[in-house]
């Protein structure tokens, strides 16, 4: 089976970015929720896995100013409150999505 895979990645707007997928599915992400959802040492405890970021310190006018690829299965963000160390796979990112779809389908696991 083939990996689903971003085709384009481009910005939606001021707080929005947009990937379009290798199956032709749109995921439209709220910018400042993608930094909030970053799972590094920093901001998980490697331990527990509990997060250590209080999503109230990340500001909703946060954006990336870099979006660099990872091999064939992840985008690491540079993002303007000064954050490097995040890596988003494509499963992660692909999970995260807020379509009505992708919700529904998360509910019915």
């Amino acid at each position: 089976m083939s990996m689903i895979v971003p085709r384009e990645i481009q910005q939606a707007g001021p707080t929005q970015l947009k990937i379009v997928w290798s199956d032709a599915h749109e995921s439209v992400y709220f910018v400042p929720d993608l930094r909030r959802a970053c799972r590094c040492a920093g901001c998980i405890d490697e331990w527990t896995g509990k997060p250590t970021l209080d999503p109230s310190s990340v500001s909703n006018d946060v954006k990336p100013t870099r979006v660099n690829p990872v091999g064939r299965y992840a985008i690491q963000f540079d993002w303007s409150d000064g954050h490097t160390t995040g890596i988003y796979t494509y499963e992660m990112l692909r999970d995260l999505c807020p379509c009505p779809d992708c919700k529904f389908a998360r509910a019915r696991r």
